[in-house]
């Protein structure tokens, strides 16, 4: 650079016209106040073999920025001063910054474990998704049933728009049987709901099936469940 930067921010000849290399070092590192920069962009903008030294400086900068400072253990060649000075600036900035990182993290956890003490049982209340709720149906109809030994059915029944859900239950029928949920309407019609193969468990836990018929709700007499050769095993009657 053609001057040196005197103390009050200006730029002064001096050592023939030979410029301070730490200048332009201190602000590829940002280490310069407003008026400083401003100082340097100034001289940067009229001197190309200046600008040409800070386009290098701030390529190194930016390679150094992502060395750890254990890489420079031996430190640069005695005989480049220029890049000594720079590596300590480096290294001093880098320092600093990590010392920056760790109260950040600092205050980041004491306020995390703050809002943990404080606030944790809101917030888990908060996110976890609320439960589901049972609401029967509006006019949904509950039967219970049954006949053979050890059978029993239960059937939800709910309206639709000239049709009907179901939803039954049935326990005890023996396994391998092959059922049929039947609805039987008052004019003796009858429409299929659904069908199943009881298992093993089937028979022991029972079985919950859901279903539909063509049978308006206020027209089913009954919901029946037989097997394919037409054995009732349980009724339930509306």
């Amino acid at each position: 650079m053609n001057r040196h930067r005197a103390g009050n921010g200006d730029w002064s000849d001096q050592h023939g016209g030979a410029h301070d290399p730490e200048e332009l070092g201190a602000h590829a590192l940002g280490l310069l106040d407003a008026a400083q920069s401003r100082a340097v962009e100034e001289h940067l903008a009229g001197c190309p073999a200046c600008r040409r030294e800070w386009e290098e400086l701030r390529g190194m900068v930016d390679l150094l920025d992502d060395v750890p400072p254990e890489a420079f253990l031996d430190g640069p060649p005695e005989a480049d001063l220029m890049l000594q000075r720079t590596v300590r600036q480096v290294r001093a900035e880098a320092a600093a910054q990590r010392r920056r990182r760790r109260l950040l993290l600092a205050g980041a956890a004491a306020a995390a474990v703050a809002v943990f003490l404080g606030g944790g049982v809101l917030i888990g209340r908060e996110t976890a998704p609320p439960p589901p709720a049972v609401v029967a149906a509006p006019g949904a109809v509950q039967l219970t049933g049954g006949g053979a030994p050890g059978v029993a059915m239960t059937a939800t029944l709910t309206p639709a728009a000239g049709w009907v859900r179901l939803t039954t239950s049935v326990k005890g029928i023996p396994p391998g049987e092959r059922c049929y949920i039947v609805v039987v309407a008052r004019d003796g019609s009858r429409q299929i709901a659904g069908s199943w193969l009881v298992s093993q468990g089937g028979w022991r836990d029972g079985i919950t099936l859901d279903g539909s018929a063509l049978v308006p709700l206020d027209q089913v007499a009954e919901v029946v469940i037989e097997n394919e050769a037409g054995r009732e095993f349980a009724t339930a009657e509306v």
